[in-house]
């Protein structure tokens, strides 16, 4: 018995609800499509190169933000290959040692970065990324390393120049930003896996209670109803039959119930890993493009600079554009203080049907409103307004010209809903589990933002947010409070 209890602690220590922990690997346990996605944004806004590798060292990102000094340099001999190799290994050792990211400079002489991403205290991969220079490069220095693994001084040296300057500062925000995200993204979806296995545990059950409630129905069913003197009897097995049907139905109803939930909790865990993230970097990439435009703008109204207007209007939106989509990546912050008070939604509707009217004249839409009698609700006025025309804004997107979108408020189950329909292509049924997930977009253009701050918004109402919809009919999406 002993023995027997040892072995099962020994399990228990390598297995956890069901799952292998000596055996998971990081594409187990984290969305490599999601990750992609996000380690490209980040990137690219930020100004640092990035990829993901396994404990093998392999990448399982494809890189992002790479500079031509490590793609057409470094990287163009086996030399240079094997170094950067080994300086990633080392780097991603004494992370893991250490337990957080590391900040060092690489055997090219460029300033990087590793952040394990750790799993129950066992490290499952690492972020690598960086590719910065903190002072003015010294070029015997740089010159040196070219001749070590042959290739080309000048063409080598040139290229270094190229190389972004950051202070040290920001580049450990990079690297702590890249480290929260990428381990709550494991933590996540480990526990979504947790919760699987649970549910999967008790729909078995639950299968087998039903496997049995019918064996016994059927018994029940073979009683010999002719024998008018067990009438009393019959009576307490009908009973007893009508009770198992409702127990089939309640077990069908728990197993929809778990479905429902497991896809509402990864969706507010991709929510919350993303809002930790906007958190944490969003001020201070706003900050330098209001400087940045500020210039642009004072250049603008130099005569001088008459010849260069259009380029620079040009710029000066696109900088408004990023600001328009730092502004809803900021409402992903999950402690984002609301200012909640009793409110009329069918006023808010109403008061904001100018600016709906005018996103669907470009396109002939009609918006038709069908407002309900509904009571007071607590709302932050200002969050409800840009939830809403989010939606329309989709709504509108979607529907072809001269269509309509149909705005509508009722009571259902005692519960207020807010109804927007539109009469588009719909949403494809592999993109409707994922609705609402930060930069998954079906839209060419579009950030995948839009729909993520209505959710966040929902969430912070206390209210939840469902989606029905047929390819070629149209989308009804569904605001209960």
């Amino acid at each position: 018995m002993d023995d027997q209890v040892t072995r099962t602690e020994r399990t228990t220590v390598k297995v956890k609800n069901g799952l292998d922990l000596s055996n998971i690997q990081l594409s187990d346990v984290i969305d490599i499509n999601f990750l992609q996605r996000f380690q490209d944004s980040f990137a690219k806004g930020v100004g640092v190169a990035s990829v993901t590798v396994n404990l093998e060292g392999d990448a399982i990102t494809n890189p992002s933000n790479y500079t031509r000094y490590c793609m057409d340099y470094i990287h163009a001999t086996s030399k240079g290959d094997k170094r950067c190799a080994e300086s990633h290994r080392k780097a991603g050792e004494e992370a893991a040692r250490l337990g957080k990211p590391v900040v060092y400079e690489c055997h090219a002489g460029l300033i990087d970065f590793a952040a394990p991403i750790i799993l129950e205290g066992r490290q499952i991969g690492t972020i690598l990324g960086g590719q910065v220079l903190m002072d003015i490069p010294n070029e015997e220095k740089y010159r040196k390393i070219a001749k070590e693994i042959g290739i080309s001084e000048d063409g080598y040296f040139e290229s270094v120049k190229e190389i972004r300057q950051l202070s040290k500062e920001s580049v450990e925000a990079a690297a702590d930003v890249l480290y929260i995200v990428a381990n709550n993204m494991s933590k996540a979806e480990y526990q979504q896996q947790i919760l699987t296995a649970k549910s999967k545990l008790l729909s078995d059950s639950l299968d087998k209670i039903s496997l049995s409630m019918k064996k016994l129905a059927a018994s029940v069913s073979m009683v010999n109803v002719s024998q008018v003197h067990l009438d009393k009897e019959m009576n307490n097995v009908n009973t007893i039959n009508n009770k198992i049907n409702e127990m089939m139905d309640l077990t069908k109803n728990i197993a929809d119930m778990i479905s429902a939930q497991k896809i509402e909790m990864a969706r507010l865990d991709r929510l919350n890993l993303v809002g930790e993230m906007a958190a944490s970097i969003g001020h201070e990439v706003r900050n330098p493009l209001t400087t940045v435009r500020g210039y642009l703008q004072f250049l603008n109204k130099k005569t001088e600079f008459s010849k260069y207007a259009s380029s620079l209007e040009m710029m000066i939106e696109e900088l408004d554009r990023a600001n328009e989509i730092i502004t809803e990546f900021l409402s992903l912050a999950k402690d984002r203080r609301v200012d909640l008070k009793e409110s009329d939604l069918n006023k808010i509707i109403a008061r904001i049907v100018p600016l709906m009217q005018a996103d669907g004249v470009l396109k002939g839409i009609q918006i038709n409103l069908e407002l309900g009698d509904i009571p007071s609700l607590i709302l932050d006025e200002k969050e409800i307004r840009q939830l809403i025309l989010n939606l329309v804004k989709n709504a509108i997107e979607a529907t072809d010209d001269d269509g309509s979108v149909a705005i509508a408020t009722y009571i259902t189950e005692d519960r207020p809903v807010l109804s927007i329909a539109d009469e588009g292509c719909g949403i494809p049924k592999e993109f409707l589990d994922k609705i609402g997930t930060p930069f998954l977009s079906t839209k060419p253009q579009g950030t995948g933002l839009g729909l993520a701050v209505c959710y966040r918004i929902a969430e912070r109402h206390s209210a939840s947010i469902n989606i029905h919809s047929k390819e070629g009919i149209g989308t009804t999406v569904k605001v209960i409070f």
